[in-house]
């Protein structure tokens, strides 16, 4: 693949497919955790607690490429300038969205891992305040509620389950602590020691669920941090950290806690089934009047639970509801309707009575056309409850959809579907000619103007105008400017260059020069497409967006997770025709998540797809019946994560795997398939082959890049695998491989004017070279 424009993927990197795809295919956040360990974890060499900070120092110390990098003599090159490419019209999956209390038109939010954006005008357009340098995890952002403190912000990211990278060291997607702002959003700097520098440790303060701060303690600065198995409280400026329920250290489990402090000082905290106190599990709602002395108020009814979320108005600071995802293999009363199992407790604690009611019958179910007409919380992954500050009745209610109760959910009567799927979508419908594809990408989320979006996260009231609120979901931002009880609800976009997408791969049209068409695989956000110069983006094929790729014979192929791959037709930048290549494993064996297709240079209507335990060929991918024309050859442990066609013969075909080897395919007739194996020098402790370059000049020739740290990774033979020169260079801090140095991702040279540049792709950003020269290699970035 070569490329005269460069598209960088700042992978900023849920839990629901679009009604097309069977169950076997539903998005499993476990699949792509362990996807993304196995990527970049190494299994052979331990990683030190510090390794981020060790890594930043190193990487700081690289050298910088200079302006007019290819310059000759006196020829003038224009400077290397990166712009923006979006998509501008959709945000990726946000947790946090607050208003400035003082002037509603400032807004403040956060992506799980595409870092803090700022608004002066209401969400009409977005300034990013973290830089690509600072932890991008943003999780939780809460302001000052004190009087005169009101320029104080304070954020905590990570994320513990959703996230692709979440919970593994090696992704580096967990928070780093608190960050504090003290000039209203504009600028964020760590808090104390909050901060770690090594965001792969899974403590309670790298993923945070929820901030609160004390509003009674007028003189010290008190936050309280809800975070997996813990609530910890942070006081000294951010330099003493307490477990404020005396709850261990360690995270045995992915596990979810709540925390919340009214304004007269009350606190609540709320802890899942798995969150542990010595050798007993526990699980339930605490209260305590100081922070300190904590008692266990739960109702009897209580259901062993994934996660607890609640809220209160502050209209009432006494009623505060209480929506828990139960357990059901642990529950005692499910819902037959729905495999899910929720509660909803209401707790009037005025004079300290302590008074519940459950109000669970009347969580909400809407018959509709398809089987998405519940909450679907998802283990706890997308949950809210949310209270208008003016009226206990008013209440948001989300998972996978949102629902709006006027009666505080006393009777279903006055409840509301108001985002998500919707009831009208029917998936027997479904096919992708003009109409349908339209049908399909406005059906799904009437609510939203600007294409789809559910797995709801977040609600922000306007405190100057309690009846506009913001989601925040899977899809961004979106407003709802009168939540006054009417019919038909529109949803306004706000993200107008919020730019918090999480791209897995990205494809433009290397044959036409000047064409504007882009199309990118997005984790959760599909597959997109921009045909225009101003980054606006649609929404086709659904699910983790993968692979793509744009032919020279006017077709998009794209992917999406455990094997479904799609061809799209464009007429006039517009997608007119949809077939399916391939449709997950009742086409070709094999669980790969992540689905890794090539087509051949020479005939871009050959393609080639494997599995972990297949390969498949297709001859004529425009072919109507492709997918029944697929040949498929088993092949136990394959483990394919790269493959590429080699063009200086026919029928050359390489695959990179996950166990060290590369395989050569040199026939793949109607009725055969051979191949040897290359194997990896032992010095290579990594595993997982994340591309691979062909010479299109000598098969025998090729480079492949392991993605695993702590080993060489940039690994170049001339000889066919006989023999092996790693090219890491000043890019590896040991000569072994170990140490702080990078993590490799992907390499691409480029010609120009007879120069050749390497390029690499790290854990680190972009980097390149004129010359590969073994471990004197020097790398700029």
């Amino acid at each position: 693949m070569k490329y005269n424009i460069i598209l960088l993927l700042w992978i900023s990197v849920s839990v629901t497919l679009n009604a097309q795809l069977s169950d076997q295919q539903k998005e499993n956040p476990q699949a792509r955790n362990e996807w993304m360990r196995s990527t970049y974890e190494n299994a052979e060499v331990e990683t030190p607690d510090n390794f981020k900070k060790l890594q930043d120092d190193f990487s700081n110390s690289l050298p910088n490429a200079a302006e007019g990098f290819f310059a000759k003599g006196t020829k003038t090159v224009s400077s290397q300038t990166w712009m923006p490419a979006g998509p501008n019209n959709i945000g990726g999956r946000t947790r946090a969205v607050v208003y400035d209390r003082k002037n509603s038109d400032i807004i403040i939010s956060g992506g799980v891992s595409g870092g803090i954006w700022r608004s002066v005008d209401g969400g009409q357009s977005w300034v990013q305040t973290t830089g690509i340098e600072e932890i991008a995890a943003v999780s939780s952002i809460i302001q000052d509620p004190r009087p005169g403190k009101s320029n104080n912000w304070y954020c905590a990211g990570g994320e513990s389950t959703g996230n692709s990278a979440s919970m593994v060291f090696s992704a580096f997607y967990g928070g780093n602590g608190i960050f504090k702002s003290t000039d209203n959003g504009v600028s964020w700097k760590p808090y104390g020691n909050t901060g770690n520098n090594a965001p792969q440790i899974n403590e309670t303060i790298d993923y945070v669920y929820r901030l609160a701060m004390d509003p009674t303690n007028l003189d010290e600065d008190i936050l309280y941090v809800a975070g997996v198995l813990n609530i910890l409280k942070i006081s000294d400026n951010g330099n003493t950290i307490e477990n404020a329920l005396n709850l261990p250290s360690f995270v045995p489990l992915n596990l979810a806690t709540d925390i919340l402090i009214t304004p007269s000082g009350k606190f609540y905290a709320t802890l899942s089934f798995k969150a542990f106190i010595g050798e007993t599990s526990h699980n339930g709602i605490f209260y305590s009047e100081d922070g300190l002395n904590w008692t266990n108020i739960s109702p009897d009814i209580l259901q062993p639970t994934s996660r607890i979320v609640m809220d209160y108005s502050e209209s009432n600071e006494n009623i505060i509801y209480f929506l828990s995802d139960n357990i059901v293999e642990y529950s005692t009363s499910c819902d037959d309707r729905y495999p899910d199992c929720y509660s909803l407790f209401k707790l009037d604690n005025t004079n300290a009575k302590l008074e519940w009611t459950d109000l669970s019958s009347n969580i909400p179910f809407f018959e509709s056309k398809n089987s998405h007409n519940y909450l679907m919380v998802h283990a706890g992954y997308c949950m809210d409850i949310e209270v208008s500050p003016i009226d206990t009745n008013i209440i948001f209610l989300a998972g996978a959809n949102c629902y709006i109760s006027y009666n505080g959910f006393t009777s279903t009567d006055r409840t509301q579907w108001i985002a998500g799927y919707s009831p009208e979508f029917d998936p027997n419908k479904y096919d992708f000619t003009t109409e349908k594809i339209n049908y399909y990408k406005n059906s799904l989320n009437l609510t939203f103007e600007n294409g789809g979006g559910w797995d709801f996260h977040f609600f922000a009231f306007n405190p100057n105008n309690p009846n506009e609120v913001i989601a925040a979901s899977d899809a961004g931002l979106h407003k709802l400017s009168d939540i006054s009880e009417y019919e038909d609800k529109k949803w306004e976009s706000l993200n107008n260059g919020y730019r918090t997408t999480q791209f897995y791969d990205c494809a433009i049209n290397r044959h036409e020069a000047g064409n504007n068409v882009i199309f990118g695989g997005l984790q959760d956000n599909n597959t997109l497409a921009c045909f225009d110069a101003n980054s606006v983006f649609s929404e086709y094929l659904g699910g983790d967006g993968l692979t793509c790729f744009i032919t020279n014979y006017g077709s998009a192929v794209v992917s999406s997770q455990y094997g479904v791959i799609a061809r799209l037709d464009l007429d006039n930048e517009e997608v007119v025709d949809f077939d399916y290549i391939s449709y997950g494993s009742s086409s070709v064996p094999g669980e790969s998540f992540h689905t890794i297709f090539a087509l051949n240079p020479k005939n871009e209507k050959e393609l080639a797809f494997a599995t972990s335990h297949a390969i498949a060929i297709c001859d004529d991918i425009t072919h109507d019946s492709a997918e029944a024309n697929l040949r498929v050859t088993n092949i136990d442990y394959l483990g394919a994560t790269a493959i590429e066609y080699a063009t200086a013969e026919d029928k050359v075909l390489y695959i990179g795997t996950s166990n060290r080897n590369i395989y050569r395919v040199t026939d793949f007739s109607e009725d055969n398939l051979e191949y040897n194996i290359i194997e990896f020098p032992a010095y290579v402790t990594g595993y997982y082959i994340s591309d691979l370059w062909i010479d299109p000049q000598d098969n025998n020739h090729f480079i492949a890049i392991v993605s695993n740290y702590l080993t060489l990774g940039m690994l170049e033979t001339k000889d066919g695998g006989e023999t092996w020169t790693d090219n890491g260079g000043n890019l590896e801090d040991k000569p072994d491989g170990t140490g702080a140095g990078h993590s490799f991702r992907c390499y691409e040279r480029m010609v120009y004017e007879g120069d050749t540049l390497h390029l690499l792709g790290t854990s680190d950003g972009l980097f390149s070279t004129k010359k590969l020269d073994g471990a004197n290699t020097i790398w700029m970035r």
